[in-house]
């Protein structure tokens, strides 16, 4: 299994919250919201409003151990 780039999801679950109550509060749809923690990269303004949303570093939303894999 590949390492994750982004740890939204995991951020999420250790604070007991939903993927769809982060969408409400980004005012985006669910699917959207699955994309964002999917993703391999997001706007650093995104991470800003998703951290400020949770309480937490923007540091603690990326996954520091990923390593892409080289082409």
């Amino acid at each position: 299994m590949k390492p994750k780039y982004n740890r939204i999801t995991e951020v999420l679950q250790q604070q007991g919250r939903s993927q769809r109550w982060l969408a409400k509060q980004l005012g985006i749809s669910a699917n959207a919201m699955n994309s964002l923690c999917t993703q391999k990269s997001q706007s650093l303004e995104r991470l800003f409003s998703i951290a400020e949303i949770l309480g937490v570093s923007v540091v603690d939303l990326i996954n520091v151990d990923y390593k892409p894999e080289k082409e």
